[in-house]
């Protein structure tokens, strides 16, 4: 184990015992020992130490040993918050601290220290407010790790749920925790104003990704003055990858958007390359559906990406207004989507992130721009798919089976997505539901998807039939590209004019 936490746990004894923990079983071997022995923050030591050591606490205080680890979890917790300063965006909440512990640990103790194994934490983000949590360690110290979670909350002053849905002690092969934001919490942490969470109507699947957030204490991030001789006006918000700002190019006297890379994540060649290969993959696709890509560079150190600044919003924000569209419409957005995937899968590019955050409704007439190809996938380059180790990459109740899998994927995984969406729209439910992003994601790799006979039953047949083969589990049993699909849409909207 690492020396870190011996010097924190050294210093957890000291408060945690009765009389002190060096004072703790005054007459055992052990306690010397731990009075004695030298431990340094940088060295790496054995595990059983760190439980003989929290042994005697529990000893000594009559608490069971996994209540003693949990505690010092807690206790551990705003101490390493501290240590690691320098790795964390002060504008992070609970979930987005958890899913950034990987890259932090790496930063600060594999890349230093090769020698020490820290636990394997692998996370999926499932919502505003949710998070799920896989914990893999021969340590088993799944109960440091939920104290870890509970003291993090104390600290930014949020309250949090930890359900232990699968756990090493009691046999199964990895501990896994449902990490939540209660549904509605306000707070006040002296820095800002109160913080409040709103959670969409009943009816949305934990899956799908539509909470709203709206916060007023957040940390804003300091504005730059220019990117890329770009005037920044102010920032429109932040994803999983950077932030985008809003900004008026001098020269051509109009608005963009300069999407830029996050610190904590440019520090990863990888993921810089991952990022700056969004735009190349943009860049050759010409299409009146797909948002362009004006310009690239770095600035700073950090890459960044300018497009056009669009007028409108996403089809997410327009089903959270109007929960279920016309059928009409609803194929329209969908036939202009699939354009749009046509042009990008002719150029070998597969999107793998097609929900409705992602498609952008420009204007007044709506027309689509699909946006963020950050997961952008180049089939026709072999070893060019880049992936981030430890994450499922995109959005799970959009996921096709495939990708799931980790099969193969082509443009029949945008054309399952797309269906997903196309269901959305029609029914205002998701297809593959669970109350947990692993239950969405079983449905979907089950193909025990809900039939929109059953959740929209006013929508035409011929809608259903192609509902149903966009998201038919074997990808064989799709549409054969997603130009079909734009072929068939165009027909049954003229079938159903007449």
């Amino acid at each position: 184990m690492h020396g870190l936490i011996f010097f924190y746990l050294r210093k957890f004894l000291a408060a945690a015992a009765p009389g002190g923990a060096a004072g703790a079983a005054e007459g055992s071997t052990t306690a010397v020992a731990f009075r004695t022995t030298r431990y340094l923050p940088t060295g790496v030591y054995p595990d059983a130490e760190a439980v003989a050591m929290l042994g005697e606490v529990a000893h000594a205080t009559g608490a069971p040993l996994p209540d003693v680890v949990e505690r010092f979890g807690e206790f551990l917790a705003p101490h390493l918050l501290k240590v690691a300063g320098s790795e964390i965006d002060p504008s992070w909440t609970l979930l987005d601290l958890v899913e950034h512990t990987e890259s932090i640990i790496h930063a600060m103790v594999r890349v230093k220290n090769p020698g020490a194994t820290p636990p394997v934490l692998e996370t999926l983000r499932v919502d505003a407010r949710e998070l799920q949590l896989i914990y893999r360690s021969s340590r088993r110290l799944c109960r440091l790790a939920a104290g870890l979670i509970r003291g993090m909350a104390a600290r930014l002053g949020e309250p949090v749920e930890i359900e232990e849905t699968s756990c090493m002690h009691r046999g199964d092969p990895f501990c896994s925790f449902v990490i939540r934001i209660p549904v509605e919490h306000t707070r006040r942490d002296g820095v800002g104003e109160e913080e409040t969470v709103m959670c969409p109507a009943d009816g949305s699947s934990a899956g799908d990704a539509v909470d709203v957030v709206v916060r007023s204490d957040d940390v804003a991030p300091p504005m730059p003055a220019s990117i890329g001789g770009h005037r920044v006006l102010r920032l429109l918000g932040s994803g999983g990858m950077g932030r985008v700002w809003l900004a008026h190019d001098d020269r051509l006297d109009r608005d963009v958007a300069i999407k830029v890379m996050l610190p904590e994540t440019a520090r990863d060649a990888a993921n810089r390359e991952r990022f700056l290969r969004e735009s190349r993959a943009v860049a050759q696709i010409d299409h009146p559906h797909v948002v362009p890509i004006h310009d690239v560079g770095i600035e700073g150190g950090l890459p960044y990406i300018v497009m056009p600044y669009l007028a409108g919003g996403s089809l997410a924000d327009r089903l959270c207004g109007e929960r279920c569209l016309p059928v009409a419409e609803a194929l329209r957005i969908a036939g202009e989507t699939a354009s749009g995937l046509a042009a990008a899968h002719a150029r070998g590019l597969v999107h793998r992130d097609v929900k409705p955050d992602n498609i952008f409704l420009v204007g007044p007439g709506r027309h689509v721009r699909i946006i963020d190809f950050g997961l952008a996938r180049d089939t026709l380059v072999t070893g060019s798919a880049l992936t981030l180790a430890g994450s499922i990459l995109g959005t799970p109740a959009y996921m096709a089976p495939e990708r799931i899998a980790d099969g193969t994927v082509d443009g029949r995984a945008d054309l399952f997505s797309l269906g997903v969406v196309l269901s959305k729209m029609l029914s205002g439910r998701l297809p593959f539901e669970g109350r947990t992003a692993a239950s969405v994601l079983a449905a979907i790799t089950k193909g025990a998807a809900v039939p929109l006979a059953e959740s929209a039953p006013d929508v035409p047949a011929e809608v259903a039939g192609l509902v149903a083969r966009l998201i038919a589990n074997d990808a064989a049993d799709r549409p054969a590209d997603a130009g079909a699909v734009v072929a068939e849409i165009a027909a049954l909207k003229e079938r159903l004019r007449d």
